[in-house]
């Protein structure tokens, strides 16, 4: 899609160019690119990069030390975590195993004692062999006891004390809980109805065969804490916390804190990263920027003076909003950036520029998606109120609406985070302001860069419509005639750049100063000539074509005297072409009887029109010329007249570089007809005796 340049800039066409212009336009457009990326990382980096503290444990705080963005206490987090986590008990399992390993033990001592007894040996010798065969290092008693019971007290001794280390030991018992399961065991036995003796012999057994059976289960207890340690919540620091108070000794938990937040000095990584993540931003946003104007900008793309401009205007709004941050979020002005690339750029390379600015000042506010928003739609608002400015006033009528959209989005915001109504209230007082001042800063930055950059909008191109301008009241005076011509091509002009869709306001404009030239000598030319005396009779045919070509040059000089803008220079010097001066060439080409007289002598310099607007003014220029010589016109004599005009240039080759298509002249043919028919149209004849009258007065 192609889109055409603000005014005053010069045209550039996409075309072949020599390998030294190219490596020169290429060249700055990649200074253009590396400046804007520099520019927009050191900005950043200087509002984004936190404060160092060179402290040490112990050290006096002079000031408040508060967290730059919001984080978590991993200090405090971690102690929190590290309680709940040795807070969960051990985990044990029951093992019934080991229980019955330890029935079984005593299945074998009491079977070891009957085989024994079985033996065809005296008592003594019996109680010894007993002795070595259990070794389970039980009393001498106990040993005789199990000697000297019979069968049946012995098989009710053994049925008692599994009994008894049964349910002891179904309770499970841990390591350090064995003197509490012997107790047990005394307690159990003390249930029974045992001789003492057959009691003591049973504890006696117990005791040397119990053991733990609780093994310690390591992975239960690991997965226990673990989920006990995840289930604490961190520990977060709100930015703008204070971590440390002034006045206040540092403690060695603060100051593990200031290292995990990136504020010592010794630890540059933190450093590296934000830089690293500011410029890979940037790098994007730059990227998506450069596309956009790229691919569908690609007049904007090849005018390095151009991207200029445009990377200043976002850098310059990028710097203002790192001031008025201080202030409030929502008074950042990048709707006044959106304004001004709008009016001097282009509306639509300003959409995208308002996503750039928006998304990096809502990066540099610490990723405040709020806040990011509200810029976004107030720029957004300023762009489309500002597409075509036709007076300052209307800056500020977009600035008003600007603040409206800040306003509805903060009330949004604030309704749906359930604020409370005095700060809903104050946040949006600040959107409307933010309009105001957005609008502020974009009246008062337009001059600037309207002068600095030798561009011209329409609030200049109205101030220089102004008939009080100096220029205009000396054409007044001093050529009334050329001057009447030029208000009549002026209409001429704004009808048909209106009906194709040209800049009209610039065509009118435009035609007020095309003749300004004729001010050095105005009697030369007929519209100024109040006589029948023609000055040109005297002169030479060569002379008076260059007395009548010099005009263009001499209004020339006068613009820059007045320090008109490149683009009504332009009307100047380009709304004759190269047309030839036909009646004096004829003039000449009489006067040599025959010879050869050179068109080149009498045509104008040049250059042919390079836009509709100026085209458009050449045409009206003629037209109008032509049916004011008319006597008697009507309307289809002054369109035949016109077309006649239009096709005579078109076949001159006046128009080849305009941009005119034939349907865009057909048009023009009918938008001059209409305003000149409305101006020249033939008077009705007034009856004898009013003109009687008319006399007499």
């Amino acid at each position: 899609m192609s889109v055409e340049l603000r005014r005053g800039w010069p045209k550039v066409k996409i075309k072949k160019q020599s390998k030294k212009w190219f490596s020169n336009g290429a060249f700055q457009r990649i200074m253009v690119g590396v400046a804007f990326f520099l520019a927009m990382v050191v900005l950043m980096a200087a509002n984004m990069f936190p404060k160092k503290y060179d402290l040490k444990v112990g050290d006096i705080v002079q000031e408040d030390i508060v967290a730059h963005k919001d984080a978590i206490d991993t200090v405090a987090t971690r102690k929190l975590r590290e309680a709940a986590a040795s807070s969960v008990a051990q985990k044990y399992t029951l093992d019934q195993n080991v229980t019955k390993e330890v029935k079984e033990r005593v299945g074998e001592i009491f079977d070891g004692a009957r085989r024994v007894r079985s033996r065809d040996i005296i008592r003594s010798d019996k109680v010894k062999l007993l002795k070595s065969t259990v070794f389970d290092g039980l009393s001498e008693e106990t040993y005789s006891l199990m000697i000297d019971l019979s069968d049946y007290e012995l098989r009710e001794m053994e049925t008692v004390t599994k009994a008894v280390i049964e349910t002891v030991m179904n309770d499970g018992i841990k390591e350090e809980s064995i003197d509490r399961a012997k107790a047990l065991i005394i307690e159990e036995f003390k249930k029974t109805s045992l001789p003492e003796a057959v009691k003591s012999a049973g504890e006696e057994i117990a005791f040397s065969v119990i053991r733990p059976n609780m093994i310690f289960d390591e992975e239960a207890t690991e997965r226990e804490r673990k989920a006990a340690a995840e289930a604490v919540a961190p520990v977060k620091i709100a930015k703008g916390q204070v971590i440390i108070e002034k006045g206040k000794p540092v403690t060695q938990e603060q100051l593990e804190l200031l290292k995990e937040l990136g504020l010592l000095p010794h630890d540059s990584s933190s450093y590296f990263k934000m830089a690293f993540g500011i410029a890979a931003l940037v790098l994007v946003l730059e990227f998506i920027l450069a596309a956009e104007i790229y691919l569908f900008h690609r007049e904007v793309f090849e005018n390095a003076p151009y991207l200029g401009l445009l990377a200043l205007i976002v850098i310059t709004t990028f710097f203002i909003s790192t001031v008025f941050k201080t202030i409030s979020n929502y008074l950042v002005p990048v709707s006044a950036g959106s304004m001004l690339i709008s009016m001097l750029i282009n509306p639509q390379i300003a959409i995208t520029a308002s996503f750039v600015m928006s998304v990096s000042v809502g990066v540099l506010l610490g990723s405040d998606f709020a806040s990011a928003l509200v810029a976004l739609v107030g720029s957004l608002m300023g762009t489309y109120f500002t597409k075509k400015v036709m007076q300052r006033g209307d800056l500020t009528k977009a600035g008003g609406l600007v603040g409206l959209a800040n306003f509805f989005v903060i009330l949004g915001f604030g309704l749906f985070n359930n604020n409370s109504f005095l700060d809903i209230a104050k946040d949006s007082f600040l959107g409307i302001a933010n309009g105001f001042l957005s609008s502020i800063l974009a009246i008062g930055l337009l001059p600037f860069l309207e002068n600095s950059f030798g561009i011209t909008t329409s609030v200049r191109l109205l101030e220089l419509s102004n008939p009080n301008q100096p220029l205009l009241r000396r054409l007044l005076l001093e050529a009334p005639g050329t001057y009447h011509h030029s208000i009549i091509v002026g209409n001429l002009a704004e009808a048909a750049a209106e009906a194709v869709g040209g800049d009209s306001l610039l065509a009118r404009v435009g035609a007020n100063y095309h003749d300004i030239g004729k001010l050095k000598r105005p009697y030369f030319f007929i519209e100024n000539q109040l006589t029948s005396d023609n000055p040109h009779d005297k002169l030479n045919p060569t002379l008076s074509a260059l007395i009548i070509t010099s005009h263009v040059k001499d209004g020339l000089e006068i613009a820059r005297q007045y320090k008109l803008p490149p683009v009504i220079q332009d009307f100047i010097a380009q709304h004759h072409g190269t047309t030839l001066l036909t009646y004096f060439y004829k003039k000449a080409s009489d006067n040599q009887e025959g010879k050869k007289v050179e068109e080149s002598g009498f045509r104008y310099d040049g250059p042919k029109p390079q836009t509709k607007e100026v085209a458009i003014v050449m045409l009206a220029d003629s037209a109008e010329a032509a049916v004011r010589s008319m006597s008697k016109p009507t309307p289809g004599k002054i369109e035949g007249l016109v077309r006649q005009i239009i096709k005579e240039k078109l076949a001159d080759g006046q128009l080849d570089e305009s941009n005119l298509t034939l349907k865009d002249l057909d048009k023009i043919a009918a938008a001059f007809s209409k305003v000149l028919t409305g101006i020249f149209h033939s008077r009705i004849e007034y009856p004898e005796k009013i003109k009687e009258l008319e006399r007499k007065g």
